[in-house]
């Protein structure tokens, strides 16, 4: 720190080479030192020395004391039985003597109250004297200490402690009384401090005593705990010797050792023993304080003094202080309140005064703000464009009090004094730089508050309040009280238009400055101090003797107490935009306020609510309040908008919103995250502004918090929102009753209402009595079935509901068990017919007596509830009785009662199990339970009336016991067993019928129902002893592999090889299964082919191709049964070859027919289950079917398609041995006649040849010889059609196209290849053709020339260009194959 930062400085020619000894007064403006040269003087906080006197003695100085007001000063010198009191502010310089009693003691400590004007003298022999400043007059003492006192302190309460050399602590009261025992220790306790210890809650008195023990120990004790026992504070030998400690904040301890360590601990009950921090700063302490206000440490030693920040614990170098070399080891420091001024006393007499922060008075008004930048210097800046722009500065003689300024003045006061600046013009906005004094004045007495508004000025001094012009003094000028009669004022409030007024009898008056009459007198005993009206004066907190707060409305004249108001309230800030908004200031922490008229409850002010969560909003008891916490040393001006504007430590102004507003400003609508949405509901509901929590809760879209969110609007009568919140919680029940009563104009019953569907029922009927609509209180009260209160309220308000709540009574006191009392509300209930409808009479009374008979029947009066029963028509009433016998073990009556109520089954229940049958009877045929049919069955069966049971049993459906009925009693099996199969399979019955049958000699159905039963190995031995295996078989659904195995074997071992072949294979022995078929024959070859086509094992095929071809046997079997066993494996190209050879055979001996059929059949067989037909296989039809077609063709008289078609049948002429000659011979005759003369030649000479020529039909033989003597080389003409496939022109008996190689089908009509534009399927077989042509054939004869099945030609149907792609894939195929 630089020698700028020194104010002051005294060396030791004033006060002499020793350590000075000084003392601050209790507002920190003065000083009071001395030295060795018996001169005391003094100072004010600049320096200047205003007073001095010579003490009359030069014995040593040992104290100087303040008293709590700053009038005396206590002088307390060594060696002397006196102190001298010194007032140096008043016009007698003369100091007054204050003896003690003892003539003989020498004074030696002397401490004055801080709360009473009351002076400790003590002695060197252990006396103690009490000193009255106000009566001027010593208090009479008993003995405090037996020896030398020698440290003491009081506390804020009066309390004194001492401590003397008789190592004893004393506390005594500023009645000089003892208070608790004396306090043994176990040395001189020096440092006596009184202190607050660090708790959990805030405030506390200051009832805890620190003090030092032989430099090396601090003893700790609260009174009245464990005084008696005090905490000991032990420290490290590396320390070495305590030199000072002191206490700071929230009851810390920090200690000085003469090691240069400093430590830092709390006093926490849950903490004393552990140090916070410690550190070693210097080579020795010397001296050490701290600063609340600054949160600092000053540590004195080597020459120099340090300053720590207690927060951080960290040193601030660039505030050091180097003290001069020859001033010597600092011996005492002490920091005025503020912080400002650092006084530090060495012992070589100099006195130092160093300013450790610059002066923080400030003020604001509007968007103006007055900042104090040094004792002398005001700056006055605007806010208003968000940033500090000064227009003004202030100059003073001397440094302030405080200060005060409104939009064009300002006024600095000091004392009794307050000088007025005009530092803005309003009219034209011109500033003035520097500010222009414009009246100075001098009050009453001290000034306690200066508040001014843009004309004028309200001074409060000495409980009167001036009220006056700035620039024109005399203009108005006003003091109050104005006469004797009224009372001193207390405390003052002003605004654009009125002055507020409170005096010390509690009155609030408020003065109208325009009108200039007071408007307001207010009186009320709560005993109020202070008023802080907001910025229009319609609305007013004040704050009582207590710390209680009130609202005061201007308007109403209404004084309202505010709850949770915090009792160390020292300001309350309104917000300047928000006239319903607050804070109220207690150290750091700020706890918003917001007024609401319109709630349930009426109360007028609310501490805004911290909601974190869900949970706080359902909580009955409400969370905590918002509180912001300002750090220390931070100074809250002004509140706009819920955003506060604070100086700070740095000397900035600074906006800090509320916490209850933290998140208003950073919403960023819907685009916000779900937590920033419900972030700005919360705090806008907490705040009552329920629409802006509505756009907020709508992104939220959760059902729970929109009915939460309804039924605080309900609370607050925000009927609008809570709707849409309630229609958005889909509670429409909520939306109903709100639209009903929300137009309600009484004010009264509309609370009324509300509190109802809160469920506050207490506050709801007193409001609906206060309301026009009292009988709704009656009408909550039987709602919610407090019919207590309901009937109390019934004969006040009304006497004709009293029977109907008598009921509703009566049942609730039924239903408790208290029938005696029950019975009489029933009879006080009974309607009166002349009163009410008979309808209304009858339905009521009948009500009342069913109650009665309950009542007595269960008071055990059986004989009044039968008889009133008699009189009750109503079936549920009758029920209800009926029960109440019946739990009564009252059987017969109850059943008569169910009779009577048509509860059929019921009575039929109970006359049953009490054996009653005969009243049974006339009811069973009505009954339909199924377990009271049995148990009346049952009856009946023991009567012996089977047939009787066996329908009663089967209307209940238990098969069970008419099965059992028919076997044992009835001795009907055939009925058993229908029922058995088709109504009830049951292992029981199952068993049941089985051992029926055995014992009939019924082996085969016995069997049966034993499988039924689940009894498989009982029934396999049934059916081994009796060959009944295959009943057995018969019956068994699932099989085991051993089950299996077990019946194959029996079938073997009875040479059934056909059945047991069937089970081996079933229990997975396929080969053993086809060696047992062929042991049984061949009629058994299908079912060898069909095993082999479902196992597919090699050695299973070959097994089984060696039988067929008489590998086996030597006997070859029908080589059809190789063409099945080819097919079943899925072996096409053998299919193929089997069947061409097959059907080669059959053309071999002329069946042309036979094989023709055969091969499409094989074919028809192939495509049906999804394979290709082998290429060689689709040609030999093709070939075979060409020749069957001739004849038809031939009908058609179409020589050229016949001509051709036996060209293609003459060119495969081998395949027809047998009529070889006439098919050539046609040849020759259809291609003369279609004029194809090189076709005929070319066949004529191929019947020249030897093996021909002699079969030829003489006929044509002469004919045929001269066609083939004539050789014909011209083309035969080619007609063509466009392939289906790929649409090249082919020639029409051509198969195979040359451009896409694609196998074409052929028509089965006419045998040339198919067209897509003609194609259509057999509906039969599904082979193609072309529709044409096939309708042609049809006509001759309705028969499918291929499937011969008969067909119609309007069922022929062209195929679609899909369709005929899929031939073309197949017929792909079929060429890969080939």
């Amino acid at each position: 720190m630089s020698k700028k930062s020194q104010i002051f400085e005294f060396k030791d020619d004033i006060n002499g080479r020793v350590p000075v000894v000084f003392q601050w007064s209790f507002d920190f403006n003065f000083l009071v030192c001395g030295g060795d040269k018996s001169l005391v003087y003094v100072i004010d906080k600049r320096g200047k020395r205003l007073k001095d006197i010579q003490l009359p003695t030069n014995n040593k100085l040992l104290q100087l004391e303040w008293d709590k007001d700053g009038e005396y000063i206590c002088i307390v010198q060594d060696g002397l039985n006196y102190v001298n009191l010194w007032a140096p502010f008043t016009s007698n310089s003369q100091l007054l003597q204050i003896e003690l009693d003892n003539v003989k003691a020498k004074v030696s400590y002397a401490k004055w109250s801080k709360s009473h004007g009351i002076l400790a003298i003590g002695s060197d022999k252990g006396g103690l004297l009490f000193y009255t400043k106000k009566q001027a007059k010593k208090l009479p003492t008993m003995g405090k200490h037996s020896k030398k006192i020698i440290s003491g302190d009081w506390n804020n309460e009066g309390y004194l402690i001492t401590s003397g050399e008789d190592k004893f602590l004393t506390v005594s009261n500023y009645n000089s009384e003892t208070m608790f025992e004396s306090i043994p220790v176990k040395a001189e306790a020096k440092n006596v401090i009184w202190s607050r210890t660090k708790t959990d809650s805030r405030e506390q008195n200051q009832r805890t005593v620190t003090a030092i023990i032989q430099q090396k120990t601090i003893i700790m004790f609260e009174l009245g705990k464990n005084h008696k026992m005090p905490d000991e504070l032990m420290f490290e030998n590396k320390y070495g010797k305590i030199v000072d400690y002191t206490i700071f904040g929230d009851g810390y301890l920090v200690i000085g050792f003469s090691e240069g360590y400093v430590a830092h601990i709390s006093t926490h009950r849950k903490e004393i023993k552990d140090e916070v921090q410690s550190e070693k700063l210097l080579k020795q302490v010397d001296a050490m304080c701290t600063n609340d206000s600054l949160y600092k440490l000053a540590v004195a030693g080597d020459g120099c003094i340090k300053m720590v920040n207690l927060q951080t614990w960290q040193e601030a170098p660039t505030e050091k202080i180097e003290l001069p070399n020859d001033c010597g080891r600092v011996s005492k420091m002490v920091w005025s309140s503020n912080g400002q001024i650092l006084v530090v006393s060495t012992e070589k007499g100099c006195l130092f005064g160093f300013q450790t922060s610059i002066p923080t008075l400030t003020s604001s008004y509007s968007s103006m703000i007055a900042l104090q930048q040094s004792f002398t210097e005001i700056s006055i800046y605007s806010t208003q464009e968000q940033s500090l722009n000064e227009i003004s500065t202030v100059s003073l003689e001397n440094e302030p009090n405080q200060i005060s300024m409104s939009m064009q003045y300002f006024a600095a006061g000091l004392n009794n004094m307050v000088f007025y600046y005009k530092y803005l013009e309003l009219k034209n906005k011109k500033a003035f730089k520097p500010a222009l004094q414009v009246l100075k004045m001098d009050y009453l007495g001290y000034v306690n508050q200066i508040i001014l508004n843009d004309e004028s000025a309200a001074i409060l001094s000495n409980n009167v309040c001036t009220f006056h012009k700035i620039d024109n003094l005399f203009h108005l000028y006003r003091q109050f009280p104005d006469n004797d009669q009224e009372k001193p004022i207390l405390h003052i409030g002003l605004t654009k238009n009125f002055l507020f007024l409170l005096d010390s009898q509690s009155k609030i008056r408020v003065y109208n400055v325009i009108e200039k009459q007071f408007i307001i007198e207010f009186k009320n005993d709560y005993n109020l101090t202070k008023i802080f009206p907001n910025i229009s004066g319609t609305r007013s907190i004040c704050i009582n003797n207590k710390g209680q707060g009130f609202l005061f409305e201007a308007s109403l004249e209404q004084l309202t107490k505010i709850s949770e108001f915090p009792e160390k309230t020292e300001k309350i800030i309104w917000d300047q935009r928000d006239p319903n908004l607050f804070v109220t200031q207690e150290a750091n922490h700020l706890t918003t306020y917001i007024v609401n008229k319109n709630n349930l409850q009426q109360e007028m002010v609310h501490p805004v609510l911290e909601y974190l969560s869900m949970e706080d909003l359902q909580k009955t008891a409400p969370p905590n309040p918002s509180v912001t916490e300002i750090d220390k040393g931070v100074q809250a001006l002004s509140l706009a908008n819920g955003t506060l504007k604070c100086f700070t430590m740095t000397r900035n102004v600074m906006g800090q919103p509320l916490m209850s507003h933290s998140y208003l400003k950073s919403y960023k609508g819907a685009d916000d995250t779900n937590e920033g949405h419900f972030r700005y509901f919360l705090q806008n509901l907490a705040l009552f502004k329920f629409a802006n929590a509505h756009k907020a809760a709508l992104n939220l879209k959760n059902l729970k918090l929109f009915d939460t969110f309804g039924r605080k609007c309900l609370e607050n009568l925000e009927f609008d929102v809570a709707q849409k919140a309630f229609q958005a919680a889909n509670n429409i029940s909520m939306v109903m009753m709100i639209q009903s009563f929300k137009n309600e104009t009484e004010k009264n019953l509309l609370f009324a209402y509300v509190a109802m569907i809160l469920g506050q029922h207490d506050l709801a009927q007193d409001l609906f009595l206060k309301s026009s609509y009292r009988l709704g209180a009656l009408e909550l009260r039987s709602d919610i079935q407090d019919y207590v209160n309901a009937l109390s309220l019934a004969k006040k308000i009304a006497p004709e509901q009293e029977p109907f709540i008598c009921k509703r009574l009566a049942i609730q006191i039924e239903t408790q068990g208290n029938n005696p009392e029950a019975v009489k509300m029933y009879e006080m209930a009974t309607l009166n017919e002349k009163l009410h409808d008979s309808k209304t009479v009858e339905i009521h009374n009948q009500q009342c007596v069913a109650g009665i008979a309950r009542c007595s029947i269960k008071m055990g009066d059986i004989l009044r509830g039968s008889s009133l029963s008699r009189q009750i028509s109503d079936p549920l009433i009758l029920q209800e009785i009926a029960l109440v016998c019946e739990n009564m073990k009252f059987q017969v009556e109850a059943a008569e009662l169910y009779e009577q109520a048509g509860c059929i089954e019921k009575a039929a229940t109970i006359y049953i199990t009490q054996k009653m049958f005969k009243q049974a009877a006339p009811l069973m045929n009505k009954v339909k339970s199924p377990k009271l049919l049995i148990l009346y069955a049952k009856a009946k069966e023991s009567e012996g009336a089977f047939q009787e049971a066996e329908n009663v049993y089967e209307k209940a459906e238990d098969w069970e016991n008419v099965v059992r009925l028919n076997l044992n009693q009835l001795n009907n099996i055939e009925r058993a067993k229908f029922i058995l199969r088709n109504k009830c399979k049951t292992v029981t019955l199952a068993l049941m019928v089985a051992q029926y049958c055995e014992r009939r000699g019924s082996k085969a159905e016995a069997i049966e129902f034993l499988i039924l039963a689940e009894k498989k190995e009982q029934a396999f031995a049934l059916a081994q002893n009796f060959n009944e295996m295959d009943a057995y078989v018969e019956h068994m659904k699932v099989f085991s592999l051993e089950e299996r195995l077990q019946v194959a074997s029996y079938f073997e071992g009875k040479n059934q090889q056909d059945k047991a072949a069937f089970h081996f294979e079933k229990a997975q022995d396929p080969m053993k299964a086809l060696r047992l078929y062929q042991q049984a024959g061949e009629e058994f070859i299908n079912d060898m082919i069909d095993l082999v086509a479902r196992n597919k094992q090699e050695s299973l095929i070959q097994n089984l191709s060696d039988y067929i071809n008489g590998d086996t046997d030597d006997i070859p079997k029908d080589p059809i049964y190789s063409l099945k066993l080819q097919k079943a494996i899925g072996n096409l190209q053998a299919v193929g070859r089997i069947a061409i050879t097959i059907a080669a055979s059959e053309q071999e001996c002329g069946k042309y027919k036979e094989a023709h059929q055969f091969l499409y059949e094989t074919c028809d067989d192939l495509k049906s289950s999804g394979n290709q037909i082998p290429f060689d296989l689709y040609q030999k039809l093709m070939t075979l079917h060409s020749y069957t077609l001739v004849k038809k063709i031939m009908k058609l008289e179409e020589h050229e398609d016949l001509a051709k078609l036996l060209d293609r049948v003459c060119k495969s002429i081998s395949q027809f041995p047998n009529g070889a000659t006439n098919i050539l011979t046609m040849a020759v005759i259809e291609a003369t006649k279609a004029n194809f003369k090189s076709l005929a030649y070319q066949w004529a000479i191929t019947l020249m040849k030897q093996e021909y020529r002699s079969q030829i039909n003489e006929k044509f033989k002469t004919k045929i010889e001269n066609i083939a003597r004539r050789p014909i080389k011209e083309e035969v003409p080619d007609k063509k059609t466009p392939c289906p496939f790929c649409g090249e022109f082919v020639s029409e008996f051509c198969l195979d196209c040359p451009k896409c190689s694609n196998n074409i089908p052929f028509c089965i009509a006419s045998a040339k290849h198919i067209v897509a534009e003609q194609c259509c399927l057999c509906p039969e077989c599904k082979f193609p053709a072309n529709i044409q042509y096939l309708r042609r054939i049809l006509e001759i004869e309705p028969i499918c020339p291929l499937c011969q099945k008969q067909i119609r030609p309007q069922d022929l149907k062209e195929v679609t260009k899909e369709e005929v792609l899929k031939l073309k894939r197949k017929a792909v195929v079929d060429e890969k194959k080939q």
